[in-house]
């Protein structure tokens, strides 16, 4: 959600906080019995309109929203009512709550069908030898209008392709590649980070178990995905190089950040430069400090996809790379 950072915008924020506070504050003990309110059924249809129209309505000024995102907040609204109003008040409304979740559960299953109809071409998107990496997202975002959950939900489909089905593959092997990991310890440093979680759960896990076993099983989750999320890292890394082809600039680091570029976009190469705070950097970790080797300005903002679909506008790129020679010459050839 990004705040709209307007007059309108700051009288709608403190309105919805001003409608979940006293909403909150209706249903406690303490100020029921200081104002001496009587609770009947009656009370729980304002709350209701309150957290079901009014609070979505008044996010929906307050932030950037879509409209499907809207009808999930009058959805979660619904679920809020319900753990906030008393059963015996809430009792003759439950079918309103019924309701609502079957509506947002029907937009749920419409998205998950938009999500299979795409994850079934990635063989054809990878026989036209663009990879998954690049052209996964941007196609689920063309079906489902960039909607977040769906993006969220690709992006970790990827994670799980990348960490069990692409070990198979080879890294391209052409004129424009230019490597960035060979002369680092990024891979080497992945593993390392995939023997240590996987060690820390054998230990760990055990003595949890006897401790609070529903611990122990949120940490053994979390464990599992982080060595997925490893696994997967190492494939992008040793899959997807930095390439120039077929006029564009195609580079990722892992599944945290990538970028297409259109060569006609650069605007100017500087070798040995310091990149700014705003520059989206493509350098690998090492066990030393690295520094940047190369900045490229672009004429106009570029659209990169960082960690889980998030979208970020850039004007300028840093790398450091296996061959800046190589790097060099292909930049100024094109």
């Amino acid at each position: 959600m990004v705040y709209r950072q307007t007059r309108y915008a700051h009288l709608a924020m403190g309105c919805l906080l001003l409608v979940l506070a006293a909403n909150f504050m209706l249903y406690q003990p303490a100020i029921q019995n200081l104002l001496s309110i009587q609770m009947e059924s009656e009370v729980a249809i304002g709350s209701l309109l309150d957290l079901a129209i009014v609070a979505p309505l008044l996010a929906y000024a307050a932030f950037k929203l879509t409209i499907k995102q809207t009808i999930g907040l009058m959805a979660l609204g619904l679920v809020f009512a319900r753990f906030l109003i008393p059963s015996e008040l809430f009792s003759p409304y439950r079918g309103i709550l019924y309701a609502g979740i079957a509506v947002e559960g029907l937009f749920l299953l419409v998205e998950l069908a938009l999500i299979i109809h795409v994850l079934r071409k990635i063989p054809h998107m990878d026989m036209k030898g663009i990879p998954a990496i690049y052209s996964l997202l941007p196609a689920v975002e063309k079906t489902a209008a960039k909607n977040k959950i769906v993006s969220i939900i690709v992006s970790e489909f990827m994670m799980f392709y990348y960490a069990f089905f692409t070990w198979r593959k080879k890294a391209p092997s052409h004129d424009g590649v230019v490597t960035m990991h060979v002369k680092t310890s990024a891979v080497a440093m992945n593993i390392m980070v995939i023997h240590a979680v996987v060690i820390e759960t054998i230990g760990l896990h055990w003595w949890l178990h006897e401790k609070s076993m529903i611990v122990s099983f949120i940490l053994l989750v979390f464990n599992i995905y982080s060595v997925i999320f490893f696994l997967a890292e190492i494939q992008v890394i040793r899959l997807h190089p930095l390439e120039i082809k077929d006029g564009k600039l195609y580079a990722a680091q892992g599944l945290t950040k990538r970028i297409i570029v259109s060569i006609d976009m650069i605007k100017e190469v500087k070798w040995g430069a310091e990149p700014s705070q705003k520059a989206l950097q493509f350098m690998l970790r090492d066990f030393e400090p690295v520094e940047a080797q190369v900045v490229v300005m672009l004429s106009e903002p570029v659209e990169a996809t960082m960690f889980m679909g998030r979208k970020k506008s850039v004007t300028e790129l840093a790398f450091r790379v296996d061959e800046p020679e190589k790097l060099k010459q292909l930049l100024s050839f094109d």
